[in-house]
């Protein structure tokens, strides 16, 4: 049994397995089914779930409180999701989960920009490195051009590195946080079922045992228990803490899509993935050190897309992918 003061830590680690698993199960359920239905599924049991629990816990009158940031973040978390779902379509399964991890060097630069605080020399460094890890991954077995999943899956960065800063910047009450959360599921939910409800009422009688896990495993763990223990567990530790552990996200991709998917990397790609992982680690650590010297000199910025605020201070920003 684990002890009770490392329960947020496996709680957190168990999310980060799990959001690094979702790319092969996103990928796979689309070749026996479609993007739209992947989309479909997962977002819809998902939202009902928590409209049942904001109605449970009598919450529905703060829904309208929360409308209009919930319907911002929604949007951009519904265009992270469908690029990334498409995108591993178009591309291996440990691309993606590599690739998606630059939102982590990609948030700060937003920041920078928001703020007008200039970024740490250490900073712009793993910014340089992970563009050189980038190359090299993408390269494969000799460096060419990256392929449109590749580009598909770079803009999901983009955007997720935009849900954190949007959501720092729409930081509310640990109160809110699943209304909120239901506001934004909800939208997805919306748009992707009036996409791909067709696609997906074909689908399911072809679908197999092991396709009907995959749904349960990206919408009840990927999307709503991940995001519910997320919640749970950074409630219950230091935003540095959450951060280090989410942070391996990116890992856990790349050895579930290595020894479970079976892709191969090449020589280059190799290279490209140890480089790459490099820059997401030290540029972490960079962050939060940039970060923390802000707050001293009175320039506080937004958390990280991967580094939830304390609740006693702001909601954690759930980024599941």
């Amino acid at each position: 049994m684990v002890p009770h003061r490392f329960a947020p830590d496996a709680v957190l680690l168990a999310v980060a397995i799990v959001w690094g698993g979702s790319y092969l199960g996103a990928k796979d359920l689309a070749e026996a089914s479609s993007v739209a239905a992947v989309l479909c599924l997962r977002f819809l049991p998902a939202a009902l779930v928590l409209l049942a629990v904001v109605t449970w816990r009598r919450q529905l009158r703060v829904l309208g409180t929360v409308a209009a940031p919930g319907v911002i973040l929604g949007i951009v978390r519904a265009a992270t999701i469908a690029l990334e779902t498409i995108g591993v379509t178009l591309t291996s399964a440990t691309n993606a989960g590599l690739l998606i991890g630059l939102s982590v060097l990609i948030t700060p630069v937003i920041e920078s920009v928001v703020t007008r605080r200039a970024l740490s020399v250490r900073l712009i460094a793993s910014v340089l490195l992970g563009v050189a890890g980038v190359t090299l991954l993408v390269g494969g077995s000799g460096l060419s051009t990256p392929s449109v999943g590749d580009i598909l899956i770079l803009s999901a960065a983009l955007t997720r590195a935009a849900l954190g800063v949007a959501g720092a910047r729409f930081a509310v009450s640990g109160a809110r946080v699943v209304p909120l959360t239901t506001i934004e599921l909800a939208l997805g939910a919306l748009v992707f079922t009036l996409w791909g409800a067709g696609p997906a009422l074909a689908s399911l009688p072809q679908f197999t045992p092991g396709d009907w896990a995959v749904v349960a495993y990206l919408s009840a763990g990927c999307t709503l228990m991940a995001f519910l223990g997320q919640l749970w567990a950074t409630s219950r530790t230091s935003a540095t803490r959450a951060s280090i552990v989410l942070g391996t996200e990116p890992g856990w991709a790349l050895a579930i899509g290595v020894f479970v998917a079976g892709d191969t990397l090449g020589a280059t790609g190799i290279g490209g993935a140890a480089v790459l992982l490099a820059a997401l680690i030290w540029g972490a650590h960079a962050e939060r050190r940039w970060r923390e010297r802000g707050i001293r000199e009175g320039s506080p910025v937004g958390p990280a897309a991967t580094m939830p605020a304390e609740p006693a201070r702001r909601a954690p920003s759930s980024s599941a992918p």
